[in-house]
């Protein structure tokens, strides 16, 4: 019951979560309570594409991580070919069992029980744009039971959903900053402070019609229809406070 609840708590609080930081350690904490040491959060790279430019959250050991990333072991980890076909939440060393493992894959596997991730579960996730994705929990044992997956299935699918989120607004907040000028933002942040055109321009020292105009340029740019639109698009996208 506890782990339901912690698990309930994190879906809760990642919503209001803007912090990546912050998210990383929330999720450390809860699955945690499931036995787990360490989980990577990311894509599911095509065969053949490295692994860097997916890593969502890495709760890895920073030396694995480098090591794996840098040896490139994507392309011959067992877990990570399995992941290539699976749908469904799988033990790592149930899908291992029987199996003849090359020389490169069973020294990937060594080296990961060497630092304690001798057994992981695998959550395979997939959002609305079809990109796949996992979340991938290790231990040095495991002990669940079916509905201890089905919960940390959810625990995946919102924490995904909302690392795409925040890289979108980060992006989003990235690009409206190369596109609005400093005085376009100026004044978009003197309207979000309640100020009136009139008074926006005495501030900075304008005529109200070049005021207007800034503040006309800065919501066309931003996709409003109206100033106070355009400042609500700028305080979700990080532009203004």
């Amino acid at each position: 019951m506890k782990r339901l609840q912690s698990a309930l708590d994190f879906i809760e609080g990642i919503s209001r979560q803007s912090d990546v930081d912050a998210m990383l350690e929330q999720l450390r904490r809860v699955v945690g309570r499931f036995g787990f040491e360490s989980f990577l959060l990311t894509g599911v790279p095509d065969p053949g594409r490295r692994i860097d430019g997916y890593i969502m959250l890495s709760g890895w050991n920073q030396n694995w991580l480098e090591r794996y990333v840098a040896e490139d072991y994507v392309q011959v980890d067992p877990i990570a070919r399995r992941l290539q076909t699976a749908t469904d939440p799988f033990v790592w060393s149930e899908v291992m069992e029987g199996q003849t493992l090359s020389d490169p894959a069973r020294r990937v596997m060594t080296e990961a029980s060497d630092i304690g991730m001798k057994d992981g579960l695998c959550v395979p996730l997939c959002d609305l744009d079809g990109r796949r994705s996992v979340l991938s929990l290790a231990a040095r044992t495991i002990d669940l039971d079916p509905a201890d997956k089905g919960v940390l299935h959810l625990v995946g699918m919102y924490a995904q959903n909302r690392i795409r989120e925040m890289v979108e607004a980060r992006r989003e907040a990235a690009e409206s900053r190369s596109v609005l000028s400093p005085r376009e933002r100026e004044c978009l942040q003197w309207t979000a402070a309640g100020k009136t055109s009139w008074e926006i321009a005495a501030i900075l020292h304008l005529s109200q019609s070049t005021t207007d105009g800034y503040i006309a340029s800065a919501t066309r740019k931003l996709g409003a229809t109206n100033r106070t639109q355009a400042v609500a698009v700028g305080i979700r996208r990080g532009l203004i406070q």
